[in-house]
């Protein structure tokens, strides 16, 4: 009898050890995970890296056009410890993360908190409150999956609107932040996720003004007067990332003119 009890010990114990093994290796390692910036419609042969990032702009109402285009995306890599990849983590677990408002409206958290994206200050039109954009799909075999940001495979959801920008987009898996890279290639140099919006101006502020997520004739005025200056600001009004605002940049924002969180889509 105690020898069958010490077997049934020692299987349960081969068990556990077995679940422990196997739980830790399910952890995203941010030293093996990362997230790489692409574009074009093909996934199997993306375009990544610095030419990537010159699409990397958005529109408050996300329809489409010079907003977001070439499915504009991130693919993210999770590894574990051992650089194996990590298979099956649900789409919801891996997410560009949102505070959803600036701390001066009372926003808080670890994720980006220029951006706007919430009904509280923003009730007319109505913005829907985003706090997480998800992954495309679960992650597969290699622990691979992809952030297009219009919506899962370029397709555009209409819960995803956002106004202003921030210097840092943070992206989380099983919340764990994991750092991005230019370029899928090893050795590759660091990169920080950041997407330029046409609302450039407003609705940052303590006051429920509908001005965050809308591309008001404040932010014509602000490239219009912008054109060819290097300002601190500059960058945010570069749409394009071609180092210049420039005319395509402010005919960029002219074509964008009047869109909030109804318009011209609604939803």
């Amino acid at each position: 009898m105690k020898h069958t009890l010490a077997l049934v010990v020692l299987g349960l114990l081969a068990v556990l050890a077995l679940w422990i093994g196997t739980a830790s290796a399910a952890v995203p390692d941010p030293t093996n995970s990362f997230y790489v910036p692409q574009v074009g419609l093909d996934y199997s042969n993306p375009t990544e890296g610095s030419a990537a990032i010159h699409y990397f702009r958005a529109c408050p109402n996300n329809e489409g056009g010079t907003s977001l285009p070439l499915n504009a995306r991130i693919k993210v890599v999770v590894e574990d410890a051992s650089g194996a990849g990590i298979t099956g983590i649900a789409s919801g677990d891996v997410c560009i993360l949102f505070n959803g408002g600036t701390p001066s409206q009372g926003f808080s958290g670890p994720g980006a908190d220029s951006v706007i994206a919430n009904s509280t200050f923003n009730q007319n039109p109505l913005c829907p409150d985003v706090r997480c954009i998800p992954a495309d799909t679960p992650t597969d075999l290699d622990g691979v999956t992809y952030i297009t940001f219009t919506g899962p495979g370029g397709v555009r959801d209409p819960a995803r609107k956002w106004g202003h920008y921030d210097t840092e987009f943070p992206v989380y898996v099983l919340g764990i932040k994991i750092p991005g890279r230019l370029t899928s290639l090893p050795g590759s140099e660091p990169y920080v996720l950041r997407i330029k919006n046409f609302d450039v101006t407003g609705g940052t502020g303590p006051i429920p003004l509908n001005s965050g997520e809308a591309v008001s004739l404040a932010d014509v005025n602000a490239v219009a007067g912008g054109l060819y200056l290097d300002t601190p600001i500059s960058y945010w009004r570069d749409f394009d990332s071609s180092g210049v605002v420039d005319l395509p940049d402010f005919n960029m924002i002219v074509c964008h003119f009047g869109h909030n969180c109804v318009t011209p889509l609604n939803p």
